[in-house]
């Protein structure tokens, strides 16, 4: 699961270095970033939306209904995302582990 969310971070990296010189308050649309192998959602996220996100190698944005409880909790939602951090253990490990920033 670790490893689709790591895969879709990586996909809205590149989205963010396109967007990087848009003014903080334009939104750009990202890939979901839930562990859901079959997910082909997107998300209308501002630049400084996602650098908040990105503050912390934990956390992804995801649609709300992908949430999964058992290796995420919920951070922050508004009516277009939710902000997942991962649970400590192997979920934490393995996204800090894949982390392109790190």
């Amino acid at each position: 699961m670790a490893l689709n969310e790591a895969a879709s971070r990586e996909v809205n990296e590149e989205i963010e270095q396109v967007h990087h010189d848009d003014p903080p308050l334009r939104r750009m649309t990202i890939a979901c970033e839930c562990a859901l192998r079959s997910c082909e959602e997107v998300i209308e996220i501002t630049m400084a939306e996602y650098q908040d996100v990105r503050s912390d190698e934990r956390q992804f944005a995801i649609v709300p209904e992908h949430f999964i409880g058992d290796i995420e909790r919920i951070v922050f939602e508004n009516d277009r995302f939710a902000v997942v951090a991962k649970r400590a253990g192997t979920p934490a490990d393995v996204v800090t582990e894949t982390d392109p920033r790190s």
